[in-house]
């Protein structure tokens, strides 16, 4: 558990290095925005709080998302890590939280940077647990993926193979069927527009299930799936050694 704290202070101080805006429209929630660009994270976390527990506000996406982000920055400092050793799963846990509020995605445009961060860092803590063996806590972060991005189908691909391992067959279907229809539903200009993250995610999804596949027999099936996301991420190096090497099985 130590490695895995070490790996994510070192991720977290990486992506502390790059700008990272909170912006809201205007006169909504402004005290937590203030609190938030003061640094007062405690007691940014107590008026949030208070938000989320009042039946006037609990409805309302934005003291979740402003929980998150105050999570987050406070996973970046040592003077947290005692009281506060889980702020970094409770960032993405809020942010889960938020996106279930802000069902149509009103938000998420205005904290793209912020969303897509959080994502490449949640995808770095996964991987590295799928890596070392430990699937199950690998697809618990895989789940949280797909809970702040429903429509990214990278994570819904890589949550389905962990969950494949896992032989949780039913769950498997559902997230390998709800990536695939998702990538064929792409146009190509409108991955333009990819967040890093995004872009990120829809590269190793495609590439975490066509290795699946092709370890399993089903190497056809691994050369359409590749052969499908050509069209995105045939400039990626990455993808074209895995793309190279699936088309030669």
């Amino acid at each position: 558990m130590k490695y895995f704290k070490v790996l994510l202070f070192i991720l977290i101080g990486i992506l502390a290095f790059q700008k990272t805006s909170y912006a809201q429209p205007e006169d909504e929630y402004n005290d937590l925005l203030f609190l938030l660009v003061d640094a007062k994270y405690d007691k940014l976390l107590y008026k949030s709080m208070g938000y989320i527990e009042d039946e006037e506000t609990r409805r309302d996406p934005l003291p979740y998302l402003y929980t998150s982000m105050c999570y987050y920055e406070m996973a970046k400092l040592e003077e947290y890590d005692e009281e506060f050793p889980r702020a970094f799963k409770d960032a993405v846990k809020y942010c889960v939280k938020y996106r279930k509020k802000d069902k149509s995605g009103f938000y998420v445009e205005e904290n793209a940077e912020y969303i897509d961060d959080l994502k490449r860092l949640t995808y770095e803590v996964a991987d590295n647990y799928y890596q070392s063996g430990k699937v199950s806590k690998a697809k618990s972060y895989y789940k949280y993926l797909v809970g702040i991005d429903p429509s990214d189908w990278g994570s819904w691909l890589l949550k389905g193979v962990a969950e494949s391992q896992l032989n949780m067959n039913a769950e498997a279907k559902i997230s390998l069927e709800t990536g695939l229809k998702g990538i064929e539903s792409i146009e190509s200009e409108s991955v333009d527009d990819y967040w890093q993250g995004q872009l990120m995610l829809l590269k190793m999804g495609i590439i975490s299930y066509s290795e699946y596949l092709k370890d399993n027999g089903k190497v056809r099936e691994a050369k359409e799936l590749m052969a499908l996301g050509y069209e995105y991420l045939q400039d990626d190096n990455e993808y074209k050694i895995a793309y190279d090497d699936i088309m030669r099985a």
